[in-house]
């Protein structure tokens, strides 16, 4: 329809809002009600996580800059795929309690 600046747009700010509510909430009440202050949040070994996010956004990107700038009806099978793929390393490293799954761990990981 023409209006892809408005979807991005859109997608853009509902997971913005989705951020928010998905963890400043949860941290807010974990730190004033259950807590009672500060508490530790181990932040080791990031780099799986980072890398994931990274390697989820491409196909966006892509899409939209091979496709001038639009998005074809087509790139919603695409982007189901890239998340059913997520969802399933996403499962494995929980599973296994090894973040770089489905490569080997050391046993300094688990």
């Amino acid at each position: 329809q023409g209006k892809t600046s408005m979807a991005v747009a859109n997608a853009l700010g509902a997971n913005v809002q989705n951020v928010f509510l998905a963890l400043a909430v949860p941290w807010t009440i974990q730190s004033f009600f259950l807590v009672g202050g500060p508490f530790p949040m181990p932040v080791d070994n990031l780099l799986p996580a980072v890398l994931e996010c990274a390697i989820t956004l491409m196909p966006v990107v892509l899409v939209y800059m091979c496709s001038s700038f639009a998005m074809p009806k087509w790139s919603g099978g695409l982007f189901l795929l890239t998340y059913v793929v997520y969802v399933v390393f996403a499962l494995g490293q929980q599973i296994s309690k090894c973040p770089m799954w489905p490569f080997p761990c050391g046993t300094s990981s688990r």
